[in-house]
């Protein structure tokens, strides 16, 4: 079976360096390239990422991040570009007027990883009271093959292969739009092929190698490829949510808004409710095309709100109000004894 994360990658010392030459201070070791597996999933950094996120844990991100102390200790992890692997090529540098040797600039760029890397920052999604919910979406995302903690430990990154590596910006934007339909924001940064994602440790890191590549495409706003309705997949053994999983796959597929008026899309979610947290979600799902149809969007800080407000209700919706509604929209199962 290929290993999806054997492509290379090139390593630097920081955000600032063009050339590429990483020197491991312990071990006195040499590194220009890494493949992405032997990068991201190690425990080879995790003794300076547990002292980053110490320091954050007794000050606070913020005030830790601020300290020169802080800054010392990141500087002991190496960088690296997920999204490429660079050649050392002499290049002009408009500053000096001179030729140099440089790397990291577009026009190095020896081989595409077929990876875009992306970030979540909580300082981007502080709306989100949360981030594990994030991280919980992104676990269920058919186009997400790595996701993980930060080396600060209060964000994650995730690595999406694309359709179109050679259209990496335009991909970008696509995606980064229908992220933000789920209430989720993407460093803008990450359109840059150079971009350096510093080493860190997630010691439950989520893999999936069998990820979907994304096929999105944005060129002004006009979308040139058509983009599949990406789902996210919930693995259920109970029989009531696997019904419930086939309907709004049904629903995404056609793309449609079964939510109606704002009382209606409430009544959904307190139907939903009875699922326990997994109805959260389909309940999201279902709200992206009320988004699409009615620009009438709800942030996942307002579902959650709502969400939460649906365990003080007295006589709750029953779960046969989302069936009945599905039905009314044209969508029904092969069996419904609800």
């Amino acid at each position: 079976m290929k290993d999806i994360f054997g492509k290379l990658c090139s390593v630097y010392v920081d955000a600032h360096d063009n050339y590429g030459k990483y020197v491991d201070r312990e071990t006195g070791e040499i590194i220009q390239q890494m493949t992405i597996r032997d990068f991201c999933l190690t425990d080879r950094w995790k003794p300076t990422v547990d002292r980053l996120r110490g320091m954050i844990a007794e000050y606070g991100a913020k005030e830790a991040k601020a300290m020169p102390q802080y800054k010392k200790i990141k500087t002991l992890l190496p960088g690296a570009t997920l999204s490429g692997l660079f050649e050392l090529r002499d290049t002009f540098d408009k500053r000096y007027g001179r030729m140099v040797m440089k790397s990291r600039i577009t026009e190095n760029l020896k081989q595409h990883t077929g990876f875009l890397c992306i970030d979540i920052d909580r300082q981007d999604n502080q709306s989100v009271e949360d981030m594990t919910t994030i991280l919980r979406v992104l676990r269920h995302r058919p186009e997400v093959a790595l996701c993980m903690k930060s080396c600060s430990g209060t964000g994650y990154f995730a690595l999406i292969p694309l359709a179109y590596p050679e259209h990496h910006k335009e991909q970008f934007k696509a995606i980064r739009r229908d992220y933000a339909a789920l209430g989720i924001v993407l460093d803008v940064h990450c359109s840059d092929i150079t971009r350096i994602r510093f080493a860190s440790y997630d010691d439950n890191p989520y893999i999936n190698e069998n990820a979907i590549a994304y096929s999105g495409i944005d060129m002004g706003g006009q979308v040139l490829v058509p983009r599949p309705v990406y789902r996210e997949r919930i693995e259920t053994k109970d029989a009531l949510e696997a019904d419930v999983e086939r309907l709004v796959e049904k629903i995404e597929q056609r793309g449609a808004d079964i939510t109606g008026s704002y009382d209606q899309w409430l009544h959904i979610g307190m139907s939903l409710y009875n699922l326990g947290n997994v109805g959260l979600h389909y309940w999201w799902r279902l709200s992206v095309f009320r988004a699409q149809e009615h620009a009438q969007g709800h942030s996942m800080q307002e579902l959650q709100a709502k969400w939460s407000s649906f365990a003080q209700l007295t006589g709750r919706v029953s779960i046969r109000t989302f069936f009945y509604i599905c039905k009314q929209n044209g969508f029904t199962l092969y069996h419904n004894p609800y």
